[in-house]
């Protein structure tokens, strides 16, 4: 690993040797929205399942040796889009270094990694009061997409939890 200046923003790609690090990046964001889960429990079991998953990246930043923001971008095979799509799951910086282009870096390094790895489509979800983070992704190119794509109506996320009683 290549010696890192004081001041200098790394970002590497989480592996199992991470778990710990990303594991309480994680839970700060959690902690953030003011969710409930995942638990601290439920980080320490599904956490590792998740960094072993080929068809999930977690990316994590860290300036003068501190840990201080992470991505979690989903790839996954498509019919409709040639090739893989990606889906950025969760874009974190600590508190106190936002504003200060770490989530543009990792946002990104996310692009780049997708891109890389075959992805034709990249997407996300935000909180439609989130002004910061939609200024940071529509400077990057990226557009929401509450219209029609196709004929008929606009489009609709549906949830449903399962498995869990």
């Amino acid at each position: 690993m290549p010696e890192i200046r004081p001041g200098e923003l790394e970002i590497r790609i989480g592996g199992p040797a991470d778990a710990a690090v990303i594991a309480a990046l994680v839970a700060g964001f959690r902690d953030h929205l003011g969710a409930p889960v995942p638990s601290d429990a439920e980080l320490r079991v599904h956490l590792p399942h998740a960094l072993a998953d080929a068809g999930l990246e977690f990316a994590w930043a860290r300036r003068d040796g501190a840990a201080i923001g992470y991505t979690q971008t989903r790839l996954l095979p498509s019919i409709w889009s040639p090739g893989l799509e990606a889906h950025l799951e969760d874009l974190y910086v600590i508190p106190s270094a936002r504003r200060r282009s770490v989530g543009r870096a990792l946002l990104r390094h996310a692009l780049a990694r997708a891109e890389s790895r075959g992805a034709r489509r990249f997407g996300l979800n935000t909180n439609e009061r989130n002004d910061a983070a939609q200024r940071l992704y529509r400077s990057e190119g990226l557009s929401p997409v509450s219209h029609a794509r196709y004929p008929g109506g606009r489009e609709v996320l549906w949830t449903r939890r399962i498995g869990e009683r």
